[in-house]
């Protein structure tokens, strides 16, 4: 009966709709949540990639896990953004608690491959965006006062042992991005420029406003690398290939404002929508890693990433004609954004040792160089260059089923902006000026279902019933 709740558990937490907040990763919009183990290492793992999200950090090592291991994830991140500017006033993002999961499901067949073959699938969401600031804050009212990018993955996987002490594994990756786009407010005195137009009558208009939802999928692919060199020493490598998704949707304009009648020939105060099409850069990555068993219970690990996104130059929405050239031109107006971000570094330090035969304590920390120049910042993704301190463990409940957690802090660096964008001489809530600091904190837990000795394994060229390969470091 204690088998049966763990799977319906195990089942129902791989099955929420991810609600994504860039977290930990190389900045930007990386999200790279995982598990529970490997966020209490540190974000490390590439090279002790010893349980089954190891699909999404280097499944190379998915090949020395025996038998049938089912892993889902439960990721509760919060994020917060504060501003502070002594003219236009202070304002912050609203804190939401972000649910993100993930599943992993690995198999290895035994003796059926000589030990020597695994497979697995994995579904997580390694990029998102999720955050809402008062719409009236001069440094969100034109650029962004809700942002989203809601994403997951699936990931068929396979593994080979080409040596003893070599690993290799990868497969492709299906990216599905469900909702990506934002809420902002744009100017009809602006936009309506059009000498026909009398001043008098774009003075003082209100605001409209514009909402996008697109969607969209595309293929890439991952591979990892696993060198087993000495009993002490591991050497792992992952690359993840870029992605390129062209999401379509549809734009909803509100509240837009064009005098009607002759000689202006606006529709008045009206609604309207179209279709929408833009594409969504989601960057190369690649990570190197060295592990030390300092001894049978302990382990320390460094991983070093990067990640890039320079390709990320601007974001561009190109709509659909919509019959009208004043709403034509509110589209245009603010269809495009430049980015020109730069590549992105990440450092991960951890650390874990195993305390009892069932009971192993982690801690970590990982360092990153954000990709933003101040140039282009803008509230919507406020990233930072940030440091980030992490504790976990893993509970060894039975045979069959373990048990991982994890809690973080992440602190973002203090950054003073002060950049051209939105500003317009005639508008008042048209800066981004100001200093911004952030903040996130996330909890995960992680269950894992392990079926071992469900397939006779080949060792030695003999058949063992149980477990033939010991994974270290002491991880579990």
């Amino acid at each position: 009966m204690n088998k049966f709740v763990a799977v319906i558990a195990l089942i129902s937490m791989a099955t929420f709709s991810p609600t994504a907040a860039w977290a930990v990763g190389s900045g930007g919009l990386e999200n790279a949540s995982f598990s529970a183990q490997q966020l209490g290492l540190g974000g490390t793992g590439t090279a002790t990639p010893d349980e089954p999200a190891a699909i999404s950090y280097n499944p190379a090592g998915i090949v020395d896990l025996p038998g049938i291991q089912l892993q889902s994830n439960a990721n509760f991140i919060s994020l917060m953004t504060f501003k502070d500017n002594n003219v236009t006033g202070d304002t912050r993002s609203s804190g939401t608690l972000s649910l993100v999961p993930t599943a992993y499901l690995t198999i290895n067949p035994g003796k059926i491959f000589c030990d020597r073959l695994a497979f697995g699938i994995g579904s997580d969401s390694p990029f998102g965006l999720m955050n809402k600031y008062n719409s009236n804050d001069p440094a969100v009212h034109y650029t962004g006062w809700r942002n989203y990018l809601k994403m997951y993955t699936l990931k068929p996987t396979i593994a080979f042992k080409a040596t003893d002490w070599l690993n290799i594994g990868g497969g492709p990756m299906w990216y599905r991005v469900y909702d990506f786009g934002g809420i902002q407010a744009y100017p009809n005195n602006l936009v309506t420029l059009d000498s026909s137009v009398p001043v008098f009558l774009r003075q003082n208009m209100p605001d409209g406003q514009i909402r996008i939802n697109t969607s969209g999928n595309h293929w890439g692919w991952q591979m990892g690398l696993l060198a087993k060199l000495k009993e002490k020493h591991r050497f792992g490598y992952y690359f993840r290939s870029p992605v390129v998704v062209t999401a379509k949707g549809r734009v909803k304009v509100e509240n837009a404002n064009v005098p009607s009648g002759f000689p202006f020939g606006g529709a008045g105060l009206h609604h309207f929508e179209t279709g929408v099409h833009t594409k969504i850069n989601f960057p190369m990555n690649m990570t190197w890693a060295y592990a030390y068993q300092a001894s049978p219970k302990t382990h320390y690990e460094a991983d070093f990433s990067w990640t890039r996104w320079s390709t990320m130059k601007r974001t561009y929405f190109v709509n659909d004609p919509t019959g009208n050239n004043y709403d034509d031109a509110i589209l245009n107006a603010v269809r495009s954004a430049d980015k020109d971000w730069r590549n992105g570094y990440g450092i991960h330090l951890g650390a874990s040792h195993k305390l009892t035969e069932k009971l192993t304590l982690r801690g970590g920390s990982w360092f990153y160089w954000t990709p933003i120049p101040k140039t282009h910042f803008t509230p919507s993704i406020a990233d930072a260059n940030h440091l980030a301190l992490s504790i976990g463990l893993g509970y060894k409940v039975n045979k069959y089923l373990n048990a991982d957690l994890c809690y973080y802090n992440s602190f973002y660096f203090r950054r003073r902006i002060d950049n051209s964008i939105a500003e317009h001489a005639s508008l008042i809530n048209s800066s981004v000026d100001g200093r911004y600091s952030s903040y996130s904190q996330a909890f995960t837990i992680s269950m894992t279902l392990k079926w071992d000795d469900i397939f006779p394994r080949a060792f030695k060229g003999e058949t063992a019933e149980a477990p033939s390969i010991e994974i270290n470091p002491a991880g579990k």
